[in-house]
């Protein structure tokens, strides 16, 4: 993940008006740039980010590109039989047996604008999860 050091930070926005994706903001308070760290600290202690584990439809899954995309992990549905809510977010499912099978055209990848992100996108016509 790309982290912000506030110490160097003079406010001046200019790298919140260069980026492609719109996620840097001007901290009022601090008067410093901030951006979504991707739950850097979680990450660490092996646990998902917060965007990954609540998000209501399951429509979120995080892993290393590296390892595959059917390895990337998301939270247990809470629609599985006698699921708890601490069970849930404790319980992960793998992408590959949560899905139906899909093909490497519905893998989409956000642009290049210099700066080779890595964050992609499972997309394609209708819903079609498994049961």
């Amino acid at each position: 993940t790309v982290q912000i050091d506030k110490s160097k930070c003079i406010g001046c926005q200019f790298c919140a008006m260069a980026c492609p994706y719109g996620v840097r903001y001007l901290n009022q308070e601090e008067r410093v740039v901030e951006k979504c760290t991707l739950c850097e600290q979680r990450i660490s202690q092996g646990e998902l980010p917060q965007c990954v584990a609540q998000c209501g439809a399951r429509a979120r899954f995080f892993g290393d590109l590296d390892q595959g995309v059917d390895n990337f992990e998301g939270p247990a549905h809470p629609d599985s039989p006698g699921c708890q809510y601490e069970e849930m977010t404790q319980t992960r499912v793998k992408l590959k047996d949560y899905v139906e099978p899909y093909a490497e055209n519905d893998i989409h990848h956000l642009a290049d604008a210099g700066n080779e992100p890595k964050l992609m996108y499972l997309m394609r016509e209708g819903r079609k999860w498994r049961e």
